[in-house]
């Protein structure tokens, strides 16, 4: 089958390079109205920072995308988290549109391993057996039921059925 990859960061990338073009403007801006040079100064540097991280992050959600390979299904959130689910413990997968709003990129829910973007998932997997995903201070969960977000998910369905 060969490596696949789907991304999954294309509804909040628009945002991200708005405020990466923003940026600019916004340290000229406090350049012309702030007369101490001190503030100025710590301002640039603030501004060249946030910079560098919006790009930073643009980069990470581009280089670090969900994946099929052979024997796994690689989720990922740039370099936050990466899960490998093996591709036999793959039960059943289809597409839909889910909202949870849980405010987190990655929750477990009801047995649930849940990878929001921008509130949704559209891609449901059920496992055959449990796995085990470690969520870091929120300890470590066993998952049944899968739920994350790809760009096209009609691509991620059809890899993951092969």
């Amino acid at each position: 089958m060969g490596d696949r990859t789907f991304g999954y960061s294309a509804q909040v990338r628009p945002f991200l390079w708005v405020f990466l073009v923003i940026t600019p403007g916004e340290v000229l801006l406090m350049d012309l109205l702030v007369p101490w040079t001190w503030l100025r100064i710590t301002l640039l540097v603030l501004g060249v920072l946030s910079g560098l991280l919006l790009g930073w992050q643009l980069w990470m959600l581009t280089e670090f995308k969900h994946a099929v390979d052979d024997e796994h299904l690689w989720l990922r959130y740039a370099r936050e988290f990466d899960y490998r689910i093996p591709l036999a413990a793959v039960e059943k997968v289809s597409q839909g549109l889910t909202s949870r709003m849980l405010g987190r990129t990655r929750s477990v829910v009801d047995g649930t391993l849940v990878l929001e973007i921008s509130g949704s998932t559209n891609v449901l997997v059920l496992l055959s057996e449990p796995q085990e995903v470690d969520l870091g201070r929120r300890g470590t969960h066993e998952v049944t039921r899968i739920e994350f977000w790809a760009d096209n998910p009609e691509a991620v369905v059809r890899a993951l059925r092969k």
